[in-house]
């Protein structure tokens, strides 16, 4: 790994080499055991019953799955409706000492304008080799607002930023110690015939402030501001929803250098069945996705697999009782002539 890759934030320190990592046959056997996990979790839903009317979704209306599909489409939560999401990194289970539990939440503060707050904490999980502790280690919010369109125009926009912020005593590699502020504008369009496919466009900047939290860049990321643009696709068939994103940052126009980083990501994610999330509430996503960028550290390779659960704040506090005699009702209703 290069040195551009390898300094912390804020310090001209490196960190050094040859840290704890899994031995090859454990690294074979943490993929062999992700891989029969998927094909018996694909096998199962065979069987599974397809998600409810409930949990299904327009495509211009899904939301981010971090590490897989990094874009905010312009469709907004309706006013005065909350979801709330739930994403666990399980894949630190097997790479890190440590497991990060973000929770956020969508709120719609009117028809065409939401607010997504969210907390990441940590953990020691106990499968490593040291104690990492515990504690909040990152702050984000978000801000997006879908600008209104003539009647029939086929091209939604959206105006936002992102922003976030480390905070408290996190382990050196769970973040860059910078605080972010990203503004953007996306484009999105239905393709003509195929209202499943969803093609997008967006733009945005990126700038960064130090704070007083210790941390190190990852693999080609910009290490001051930078501007670039993310153009790809949804296309959603059901319980399989498949993404692709291609991205391109650059910080020679408003950064230090002139410093390039591409990207493609392709992923498929799946909507779990009742029998395969123990018929809990909400919706629940299972992604797997492919990494692949190019930067000043060179080629960079790589498989993500991620879950997120989202929950209606209305299902959170609904009782089974409740759920049950909805669905009396709504079957009782089917019934009349």
């Amino acid at each position: 790994m290069s040195g551009y890759s390898r300094r912390l934030a804020g310090s001209d320190r490196r960190l050094p080499r040859g840290g704890p990592t899994l031995g090859a046959e454990n690294s074979r056997r943490s993929f062999r055991g992700i891989a029969q996990l998927i094909t018996s979790l694909a096998l199962a839903s065979l069987a599974g019953a397809a998600p409810t009317t409930d949990e299904k979704e327009k495509p211009g209306e899904f939301s981010r799955v971090r590490g897989l599909f990094d874009v905010d489409l312009p469709s907004t939560v309706a006013k005065r409706q909350a979801k709330v999401l739930f994403h666990p990194h399980f894949g630190d289970l097997l790479r890190r000492d440590y497991l990060r539990v973000p929770i956020g939440i969508r709120l719609g503060l009117t028809e065409r304008t939401e607010i997504s707050p969210e907390l990441e904490s940590y953990f020691t999980h106990g499968l490593g080799r040291h104690s990492a502790g515990y504690g909040l280690d990152q702050i984000r919010f978000g801000l997006k607002h879908q600008l209104a369109r003539p009647e029939g125009a086929p091209i939604a926009t959206s105006l936002g930023f992102n922003a976030s912020c480390p905070v408290g005593h996190p382990p050196l590699l769970l973040t860059d110690g910078f605080a972010h502020f990203s503004p953007y504008t996306t484009w999105s369009r239905p393709w003509p015939n195929q209202p499943q496919l969803t093609t997008f466009l967006s733009v945005g900047a990126d700038w960064l402030r130090a704070t007083e939290v210790r941390g190190t860049f990852s693999r080609n990321q910009p290490h001051s501001a930078s501007l670039g643009g993310s153009s790809g696709f949804f296309f959603d068939r059901g319980i399989f929803k498949y993404t692709l994103v291609a991205s391109y940052w650059t910080t020679a126009l408003i950064g230090s250098g002139a410093r390039s980083f591409t990207s493609l990501n392709p992923s498929i994610l799946w909507q779990l069945p009742p029998v395969l999330k123990f018929h809990a509430k909400g919706k629940w996503l299972l992604g797997l996705g492919l990494r692949s960028n190019w930067g000043p550290d060179g080629t960079v390779f790589g498989v993500s697999v991620k879950l997120r659960g989202e929950f209606k704040l209305s299902q959170i506090f609904k009782s089974p009782n409740q759920s049950t005699e909805t669905g009396k009702a709504a079957s009782t209703q089917s019934l009349k002539p």
